[in-house]
């Protein structure tokens, strides 16, 4: 079995303390197994990442007020009811509720928190190709991404593994492995909640443009414009 890939990165200093209560949430005893599970979902997924990219590209004032609005928005234990899937059941309104979210003037950002993650081999090979196909400019971008999906999005994960030398975490990568080897793009959560909003299928073109909308939309309650 081949040994871990030791990394390093950073995440945004304003997304800290949620990050910790979320790995509290589930038991994690370390950000290893957390980041590791995020990236084993979005490898198996294949999905585009036509929100958080929007976000990563983003000035970075419009990145830290987003991240405030997240980590002042979420509360441990809460069903998939976040700021993401809010604006998404209400697909149809979203310029109104970008009008009716007004803030004040950010505060100064946080600075950067350095992380340690150690990713088993295979998990790592393949999540060193992935963030660089996406088109994020780091590997700490494309956590950050992750981070950023999973609390927008809120609610429990389906699997939970606080060790990644786990028999779980083993079968986790063996999974992981197999979805890559199809090479297939399967709908993520965002995807389903569009559509149940929408009432119909959406095609894939479809898909792109709401969440473009939805990235839009996220900028504008951030930054109160």
């Amino acid at each position: 079995m081949q040994r871990g890939v030791r990394k390093s990165i950073t995440i945004p200093g304003s997304l800290a303390s949620a990050v910790k209560q979320r790995c509290r949430e589930f038991g994690y005893a370390s950000f290893t197994p957390y980041v590791v599970e995020l990236v084993c979902y979005d490898l198996r997924s294949n999905a585009k990442h036509a929100i958080t990219l929007a976000i990563a590209n983003d000035t970075q004032a419009a990145q830290d007020a987003l991240d405030r609005e997240l980590v002042a928005r979420y509360r441990p234990g809460q069903q998939r009811e976040g700021l993401l899937v809010q604006l998404v059941e209400r697909i149809g309104q979203l310029q109104d509720v970008a009008d009716r979210s007004r803030h004040d003037v950010p505060s100064a950002p946080l600075s950067a928190v350095a992380r340690r993650v150690t990713f088993p081999y295979d998990v790592w090979r393949l999540a060193d190709v992935r963030w660089q196909d996406l088109g994020y400019r780091s590997l700490s971008a494309y956590v950050t991404g992750l981070i950023r999906y999973d609390l927008h999005v809120s609610g429990p994960h389906s699997t939970i593994t606080a060790d990644c030398r786990s028999k779980i975490q083993r079968a986790l990568t063996r999974k992981t492995l197999a979805a890559r080897r199809k090479g297939d793009r399967r709908k993520i959560l965002l995807d389903h909640l569009i559509e149940r909003a929408e009432g119909r299928s959406v095609t894939d073109d479809e898909l792109e443009k709401m969440k473009a909308q939805i990235a839009e939309t996220l900028r504008n309650i951030s930054l109160g414009s």
